[in-house]
C-alpha cells in the first residue's frame, strides 16, 4: 500500500512539474484596452505642450467598446461628437468626462492656462548697461493661437529716453495678424540701479478687450564710473545692491537706486560676507566674486528644541551679478541652535557662529553640505566657548554670539551679549589653552556691554559698535578708537555716541536682533548699516544708513526706506557687479 502512495505522489510531482512548464507570457496582439477611455491634444504645432485660453484642443474616443458617447467639457458645455474640438474662454483646471452609453465613463483632469506676456531684453549695444550710454531693445512673447489683436502699454521708469533722445514714460502698440509687434525701439537709461519696465496687454476674446496679467523686466543699468558694490538683504524680501558711486562725479541729476538681484534673502539673514572663490587650474587661477548669506531661520530665539529637530537655518551662496545660487550648507531638520548666525572669512574658510556654543568652518567652495556638528558636542567646531581661557573668566554657559571679526593679524573678535557680555579676542594659538590659573590672552573689550554689530576700520583705527542696552551710553551707534592687544576700552571712552532706537524685532531677553551687521567701504572709510527704527524713534526713519567719520554723523543713503539686516561690501570697481 505504501508503494502504491508513493507511486501516485511521483507521477502528481511529475504533473505539477509538466504544468509548471507551461508558457505564460501574455499575447500583447490581443492585450485589453479600457472600455472607456480618450485623448486630446492642441491642433497647433506651436503649442503643443500647452493647453491656453482660446487653443482648440481635440479630444479623441480610444474607448475598446462602443455605444453613443456624451462628453462634458467640465465648464458647462457639451457634445455628442464621437471626436469632438473645443476652446475654453477662461483659464482653470477642468474635470473632462467621457461617457458610453451602456459601457462606462471615464474623467480626466484638463489644466487650461490664462495667455500672459513675457517681456525681455532682446539685444543690447554693450555688456554691460550702463547709464546714457548702452541701448537695450525689448521683445514681448506672447502665445496667440488665433492672431487676434492685442493692445500693449509700455510704462518707463524715469529716465528713459528713445532712440531721438526724448524722455519717454509710456508706450502704445498693437500686435498685428502678420505676428509683428509695435515696438518702442532702442531705449537708454539716466538712473542706476534696476529698471523697471511694465507691461500691460489687452486681449480681444469674441469682443471683450480682456486684460491680461502684466509683465515686467528689470534692467540692470550700471554706473559709468567703476565703483564698489554694497549688498544688503530686506527683512522678507530679496537681496539687493547699491552702487557707492560719488554722484557729484556723474551727470546732474543722476539717481542712484537700488538693484534687485531677484534672489531671497531668507528667514533672517543677519549676515552677508563677501569672498572671492578662487579655482586654480593648470592654466589659470578663475576668480568667482560671490556672497555668502547667512540665514538663521525663523528660530533664532530661544526654544525648546528637545527632539533636536526645529532648525530651518542655511547659508546660500549667490553670485555676485546675482545669475547663480547654491546652498553651501544647511541645519534645516538639525537643532535649531546650530543654525548660521555671523561669520566671517579669511578669503578661503568661511568662518561661522551658532547661537551661542561656537564657531563651525567650511571651505568657501563647499556646497551641498548638510551641517553636521551639534551643540551639544565639541565635535566638527573650530572653537567652543569653553576652550576659551575666557570660560569662567568672562564668559559663561550659553554666552549669546552677536559678532565675528578676523582682523589682518590673524586676531578673532567674537562678541556676547549673554552670560558675558562684550568682545572677546584670541588667535588660534589661544584655542585649548584652558584650566586652573591660564590668564585670558587679552583684555575683554567693553565689558559690561551688550553689543550688537561691531566692526573694524584697521587703516584708520576705529571699533565700531551697536550698543543695545545694559551698562551703555545708551543704545545706538558708536565710534571708538581700536584698543591695542594689551588694552581695552570701556563704554564711556567714545569717540561719537548717536542715540539710535532700532526695532529688536523679538524682546526675549538679550535676543533682539537690531542692527546686525556693519561694512567699512575701504575708499572713503564710511561705515554701512541697516536701521529699522523703532516705534519710539522721532529721529531717524528705516532705511540704510553710513557713518561718516570726518563730521561724526550718520546719513541715510539716497532716500533708502528698506528693512536691512545683514550687509556686505563688494570692494571691486566695477560698473555693474
Amino acid at each position: 500500500m505504501m508503494k502504491t502512495f508513493n507511486k501516485i505522489a511521483f507521477l502528481f510531482m511529475m504533473v505539477l512539474m509538466v504544468v509548471s512548464c507551461i508558457d505564460k507570457t501574455p499575447d500583447y496582439d490581443n492585450f485589453p484596452t479600457k472600455d472607456v477611455d480618450f485623448t486630446y491634444r492642441v491642433d497647433d504645432d506651436r503649442y503643443g505642450l500647452d493647453f491656453y485660453v482660446v487653443s482648440t484642443i481635440e479630444f479623441t474616443n480610444t474607448s475598446s467598446k462602443s455605444g453613443s458617447v456624451m462628453w462634458d467639457f467640465g465648464d458647462g458645455t457639451t457634445s455628442t461628437e464621437m471626436n469632438p474640438s473645443h476652446k475654453y474662454a477662461t483659464s482653470g483646471i477642468y474635470q473632462v468626462t467621457l461617457t458610453v452609453d451602456g459601457v462606462g465613463s471615464r474623467t480626466y483632469p484638463l489644466l487650461i492656462y490664462d495667455i500672459a506676456p513675457m517681456l525681455s531684453v532682446a539685444e543690447q549695444s554693450a555688456t554691460p548697461v550702463v547709464i546714457n550710454d548702452v541701448n537695450v531693445q525689448l521683445d514681448i512673447e506672447l502665445p496667440n493661437p488665433e492672431n487676434l489683436t492685442c493692445r500693449y502699454v509700455w510704462t518707463f521708469p524715469d529716465g528713459t529716453r528713445d532712440a531721438q533722445g526724448n524722455l519717454i514714460s509710456t508706450f502704445e502698440g498693437y500686435s498685428h495678424e502678420d505676428g509683428t509687434i509695435d515696438n518702442p525701439g532702442k531705449l537708454t537709461f539716466s538712473n542706476i540701479g534696476s529698471q523697471r519696465i511694465t507691461l500691460q496687454t489687452w486681449f480681444d476674446i469674441n469682443g471683450e478687450n480682456r486684460r491680461l496679467e502684466d509683465s515686467y523686466v528689470n534692467v540692470q543699468v550700471g554706473s559709468s564710473i567703476p565703483a564698489p558694490t554694497l549688498y544688503y538683504a530686506t527683512q522678507g524680501g530679496n537681496i539687493m545692491a547699491v552702487k557707492l558711486v560719488d554722484l557729484s562725479q556723474l551727470p546732474a541729476g543722476t539717481k542712484n537706486l537700488p538693484f534687485d538681484m531677484g534672489v531671497n534673502s531668507g528667514n533672517m539673514p543677519t549676515t552677508l560676507v563677501f569672498a572671492t572663490e578662487k579655482t586654480v587650474t593648470d592654466s589659470a587661477t578663475i576668480e568667482q566674486d560671490n556672497i555668502y548669506i547667512l540665514d538663521c531661520g525663523k528660530q533664532y530665539y530661544y526654544i525648546n528644541d528637545e527632539a533636536g529637530n526645529l532648525g530651518d537655518g542655511k547659508i546660500t551662496v549667490m553670485s555676485a551679478d546675482g545669475m547663480t545660487t547654491n546652498v553651501m550648507v544647511t541645519n534645516v531638520g538639525g537643532p535649531a541652535f546650530n543654525d548660521p548666525f555671523q561669520g566671517c572669512t579669511d578669503g578661503t574658510t568661511l568662518y561661522y557662529t551658532d547661537r551661542n556654543t561656537g564657531i563651525r568652518t567650511l571651505p568657501l567652495t563647499a556646497r551641498g553640505e548638510t551641517e553636521q556638528t551639534n551643540y551639544t558636542s565639541t565635535a566638527g567646531y573650530y572653537v567652543i566657548n569653553n576652550q576659551l581661557s575666557y570660560y569662567g573668566q568672562g564668559i559663561a554657559y550659553g554666552a549669546i554670539h552677536t559678532g565675528l571679526y578676523l582682523d589682518r593679524t590673524g586676531m578673532f573678535w567674537w562678541g556676547k551679549n549673554y552670560s558675558g557680555n562684550g568682545i572677546y579676542r584670541f588667535r588660534p594659538s589661544d584655542i585649548g589653552k584652558t584650566g586652573t590659573g591660564v590668564p585670558i590672552p587679552h583684555p575683554i573689550v567693553l565689558e559690561t556691554t551688550q553689543p550688537r554689530a561691531f566692526t573694524l576700520d584697521e587703516d584708520l583705527g576705529y571699533l565700531y559698535v551697536w550698543m543695545t542696552k545694559g551698562t551703555t551710553p545708551g543704545v545706538g551707534f558708536t565710534q571708538y578708537n581700536i584698543p591695542a592687544e594689551n588694552a581695552t576700552v570701556t563704554y564711556d571712552k567714545y569717540v561719537h555716541f548717536i542715540t539710535m532706537e532700532a526695532d529688536p524685532i523679538n524682546t526675549t531677553d538679550a535676543e533682539g536682533v537690531y542692527t546686525t551687521q556693519f561694512a567699512v567701504d575701504a575708499q572713503t572709510h564710511y561705515v554701512y548699516f541697516g536701521f529699522r527704527a523703532a516705534t519710539t524713534e522721532k529721529t531717524y526713519t528705516t532705511g540704510l544708513y553710513y557713518f561718516n567719520p570726518d563730521d561724526g554723523k550718520v546719513y541715510n543713503f539716497n532716500g533708502n526706506k528698506d528693512k536691512i539686516l545683514g550687509l556686505c561690501i563688494n570692494p571691486r570697481l566695477t560698473n555693474l557687479f
